[in-house]
């Protein structure tokens, strides 16, 4: 994304990281002109960051960044962890599972990138939302 507006955050790998993910997402996009997204871009980022505070454990740091440009909003979340996250089909009863089913379902595209050796053994896990309405037009930075 050529000239996007963009923010980053180290959050505590700990059980209250998705809720503070959620804060910060929403307060940006409200910043930035971007707020229609703001209900998926958060129920998303959080699912992400729930699925790495389980991996990595509460010794860890989060990377979390937010983009705003070219009509398109991009979350990443970065951590230690190389274990990736995986589509399942989770079954009525099972107590989780499904997180990212909901982020390729609501997700515009969704992927995740090891980090370079140098950097560790982590990986990001990242998703776009279109910006919508007037979003789209705030998101276009010239």
């Amino acid at each position: 994304m050529a000239e996007a507006l963009t923010a980053g955050f180290d959050l505590h790998a700990d059980p209250r990281a998705a809720g503070r993910a959620r804060a910060l997402v929403a307060d940006l996009l409200a910043a930035w002109g971007c707020s229609s997204a703001s209900d998926v871009a958060k129920l998303l980022v959080s699912e992400v960051v729930t699925n790495a505070v389980r991996f990595v454990g509460a010794r860890e740091v989060l990377r979390l960044t937010v983009e705003c440009g070219s009509g398109l909003i991009r979350v990443s979340v970065s951590d230690g962890s190389p274990l990736r996250p995986v589509l399942r089909a989770a079954q009525d009863d099972d107590e989780s599972g499904r997180g990212m089913q909901l982020v390729s379902a609501l997700a515009e595209r969704w992927g995740v990138v090891d980090d370079p050796p140098s950097i560790g053994c982590g990986k990001q896990v990242w998703f776009e939302l279109a910006a919508s309405d007037s979003a789209a037009i705030a998101c276009h930075v010239h």
